[in-house]
């Protein structure tokens, strides 16, 4: 692996452990000296922010080690400090979620990982989500030196049964996981991928009419965390509760319909504008991680 430090992070740039903790993946630990390891694709990586913020070690597999991390964090993609002031201003209960927590970023996931992640993340919490994922890693995901394992590529989670999955936990999930692999396997391996080319509506639109039963919250959680639109919202009960009683009070107490998702996720980039899934992301941590830290003491 390749050892380096990226430098230069100013304050708000960054929080490493709360972007890696903030809902988006579920296949991150801590080694013995605290830093954060896992993998992208097939590197393996290792990341740890020094105490003052300013700066990220890293370990990575591969070429190019420096440009995969800042590419894999979106260092290069936006500047969110200056994006979050302009949020501040506009609106008072995101100044309460960055004053909480700065420097939340999305990340730029393998597309492939991602999407299998969110098929599994339905009415599950994140630590389910995690133990299930690892126990299909385990099953059939690539080994790599040092005990990783890669998530495994469609066509070797395709390999696995319906009824093996529900065995390592899956549950209900298992028959979408099966067929979902089935169906992608059966496409070109550059599909996922290739998605990022397009646009948020032609993109979400691709993964929901190729995938039976796949919605518009998993597919905007796949275009928002590996696709690059940072325009997606993806509506789960926190942002819903936030928008009927913040942004769209005419919808309070009504059930989401595809009309009110749509509304929901208009009144988003109304007030936030085109980075809008990154002041969502902002605002889903406030609600759903960092309250429940809070209340841990």
């Amino acid at each position: 692996m390749e050892n380096g430090v990226i430098t230069g992070l100013r304050e708000g740039d960054l929080d490493l452990a709360a972007t890696l903790n903030s809902g988006q993946m579920f296949r991150w630990w801590r080694d013995a000296d605290g830093a954060f390891v896992g993998t992208v694709g097939r590197r393996r990586l290792r990341l740890s922010q020094s105490d003052d913020g300013g700066r990220v070690h890293y370990a990575a597999d591969g070429p190019e080690a420096d440009a995969f991390v800042r590419s894999f964090l979106r260092l290069d993609d936006i500047d969110l400090p200056a994006h979050a002031e302009r949020w501040c201003r506009a609106d008072s209960l995101f100044a309460e979620a960055w004053a909480a927590q700065p420097g939340v970023r999305i990340v730029r996931q393998d597309p492939e990982e991602c999407f299998f992640s969110f098929l599994c993340a339905s009415v599950a919490p994140i630590r389910r989500i995690s133990g299930m994922l690892t126990a299909v890693v385990n099953e059939c995901g690539t080994k790599l030196p040092d005990g990783y394992h890669a998530f495994p590529h469609a066509a070797e989670l395709a390999c696995v049964t319906e009824d093996r999955l529900r065995e390592l936990g899956l549950g209900f999930r298992a028959r979408r996981i099966a067929e979902a692999a089935k169906q992608l396997a059966e496409l070109p391996p550059d599909w996922l991928p290739s998605l990022r080319a397009r646009s948020h509506p032609d993109a979400r639109e691709a993964l929901c009419q190729f995938f039976f039963g796949l919605g518009w919250k998993i597919a905007d959680c796949i275009c928002l965390f590996s696709l690059d639109k940072d325009d997606a919202i993806p509506v789960d009960t926190h942002i819903l509760r936030i928008a009927q009683t913040r942004y769209t009070p005419e919808l309070a107490g009504k059930s989401l319909t595809p009309a009110h998702y749509e509304r929901i996720t208009a009144a988003f980039r109304e007030r936030f504008g085109e980075r809008a899934g990154w002041a969502q992301q902002i605002l889903f941590y406030r609600a759903a991680v960092g309250s429940r830290r809070e209340n841990r003491g």
